[in-house]
């Protein structure tokens, strides 16, 4: 699941494996903290895979090792970002990972992201809106524990105000892939 991050964010730029961890347990939703014994050996097998190299900084006092992309790892990437996102769990931290890989793509893929994102949020939505409907009919029998329903709706109401708010972002993002891509044509 990291090596979709750790490879985009080794497109931008190269890293040493202490800052590329607090890239990867920034990008996590919840965040939460990577261990060294989890993010070394990540960095291991994607060299072993060639994915990445490491170089020793000669301008750091401590020379400290630095991970490289290869052209093999810009291949795995570029296939990465185009692969499906199953709808699990890991569903929105790997949208996350995609959309921080994004200018490293062209127009079409990152439109093809946002795309399928919206789709995912979008059945997300009539789900919720649809449990949400139900429950409230719920509500109106005489023995239902109102309490509990009351505050199931609630928190439902919460998930739809964060697909609304996905929503709203998704169209935005569309609105900046379509002026860069605007402005790299007239520039």
């Amino acid at each position: 699941m990291y090596d979709l991050l750790i490879l985009g964010t080794l497109m931008s730029r190269n890293m040493c494996g202490y800052k590329l961890r607090q890239v990867v347990e920034s990008s996590l939703i919840p965040r939460r903290e990577i261990s060294n014994g989890v993010m070394y050996p990540l960095l291991a097998k994607l060299e072993d895979h060639g994915y990445i190299e490491f170089h020793t900084d000669e301008q750091d006092p401590r020379h400290t090792k630095v991970a490289q992309i290869t052209a093999a790892g810009r291949a795995r990437f570029l296939a990465l970002m185009a692969a499906p996102i199953a709808p699990d769990a890991k569903r929105e931290p790997m949208f996350r990972f995609k959309f921080r890989g994004m200018p490293a793509v062209d127009k079409a893929h990152q439109e093809a992201i946002l795309d399928d994102y919206e789709a995912q949020i979008k059945a997300d939505l009539a789900t919720y809106e649809g449990v949400r409907t139900h429950l409230q009919e719920v509500l109106q029998a005489p023995d239902t524990n109102k309490p509990y329903v009351d505050w199931t709706i609630r928190n439902l109401d919460l998930s739809i105000a964060l697909c609304h708010t996905k929503l709203a972002w998704i169209t935005d993002s569309r609105q900046a892939v379509n002026q860069k891509a605007v402005a790299q044509s007239n520039g």
